[in-house]
């Protein structure tokens, strides 16, 4: 059995997937993002409800690089011993937009996102961790450079060896099982950025010119930088990674289970054990569908589980998605301020037949799927 979670942290998203038995060295646990900006202590508390003292995280997955994704892996580092962490590799250009970008957001003080993005290493020493993983950075579909001493795989590789290794001995859940992350490069989201610079500066400007006039401008121009940032529609992210995580065949044995309401909230309709974890991965667009779609067509039909993208904004989000007969989630604050998830959003999941569940901050929004395998 493996129970698959998602916890209620508010504004962020903390999942997890914990494969029970009959593992030699107890229970194989699987995390995909750790954060949370309506309040890291959210994500701390979940940490500890989940997971004991010690235990061993075999995998953690990070689907971009942004405070409210990862701001709750350095307790998660202390707590838990980490054997692996997996990241969407940028190029050293994106990498600065991103770690700016992270310091407008985190009103221009440094976070363990900022430290990350610069040097991972060095954001570990930071936080005197007796335990270091091993970092694995996915590679874009379009090549990228590898800035950081970290073992590169590409993107559509199945890490489940990767994960399994060492845990198992006759059970062969990891020649069925599979994890493939994807990590695409979102250009649109440069380009926007580009735009609206254009308009308050009047010139076209590059990555270099942001950096000089953030470092040495006056106040009214790093003002029209934060401006700009805050202009582009949906998230920020010049890079995405996307997760598969399901058995390579179709199988069904996926079914809800509501912690707070037991019998009643339990959903029994089963669906393919399949997940398609989004992040924040903006599916909207035919270019964009048309990319996710071919990036996961062997396990388009396993899919029995969609975690809808960027906490439901409609800027990330596409009707197709509504198409499959999958549980839905979405992971947003009760009062955040950038009204998720969108009534447009809800509104085609249930004219499609579809009940999302939506993971607050609130403990009765706790939902675990329970995989039958």
């Amino acid at each position: 059995m493996m129970i698959r979670s998602f916890l209620p942290v508010g504004q962020g998203a903390f999942y997890c997937e914990q494969f029970m038995e009959p593992f030699e060295t107890g229970r194989v646990n699987i995390v995909y993002d750790c954060g949370s900006s309506t309040n890291v202590k959210l994500v701390e508390e979940q940490i500890k409800n989940n997971f004991q003292k010690n235990e061993i995280i075999h995998a953690v997955f990070i689907s971009h690089l942004d405070n409210d994704h990862i701001n709750g892996i350095p307790f998660l580092l202390k707590y838990c011993k980490v054997k692996k962490i997996f990241f969407p590799l940028l190029t050293e250009s994106n990498a600065k937009y991103i770690k700016l970008y992270n310091l407008i957001k985190n009103n221009e003080k440094e976070s363990f996102a900022s430290s990350f993005v610069d040097n991972p290493y060095e954001a570990f020493n930071q936080l005197n961790i007796e335990y270091s993983p091993t970092l694995y950075q996915i590679s874009e579909n379009e090549q990228g450079d590898n800035r950081i001493d970290a073992i590169t795989i590409s993107s559509g590789e199945n890490v489940a060896d990767i994960i399994f290794e060492n845990t198992i001995s006759d059970y062969d859940i990891y020649r069925k099982w599979v994890y493939i992350p994807h990590n695409f490069r979102q250009t649109d989201r440069i380009k926007q950025l580009q735009d609206e610079l254009y308009k308050l500066f009047g010139k076209n400007m590059n990555n270099e010119d942001i950096q000089v006039i953030w470092k040495t401008g006056t106040k009214i121009e790093r003002e029209n930088i934060k401006k700009s940032y805050k202009a582009v529609k949906g998230s920020f992210n010049t890079n995405s990674m996307t997760l598969y995580s399901g058995m390579k065949e179709i199988c069904l044995g996926q079914s809800a289970f509501k912690a707070i309401c037991y019998r009643c909230c339990c959903n029994y309709n089963l669906k393919n054990v399949g997940c398609l974890y989004m992040g924040d991965y903006d599916a909207s667009g035919k270019y964009k569908w048309k990319e996710l779609i071919n990036a996961y067509a062997s396990y388009w039909n396993n899919i029995g589980c969609v975690q809808i993208p960027h906490h439901g904004s409609k800027h990330n989000y596409n009707k197709e998605l509504a198409k499959l007969d999958a549980y839905y989630i979405i992971s947003a604050g009760m009062n955040n301020s950038y009204q998720h998830p969108h009534s447009l959003v809800i509104k085609d999941l249930l004219y499609n037949g579809n009940f999302p569940y939506i993971i607050t901050e609130n403990k009765s929004s706790e939902l675990h799927l329970i995989i039958d395998i």
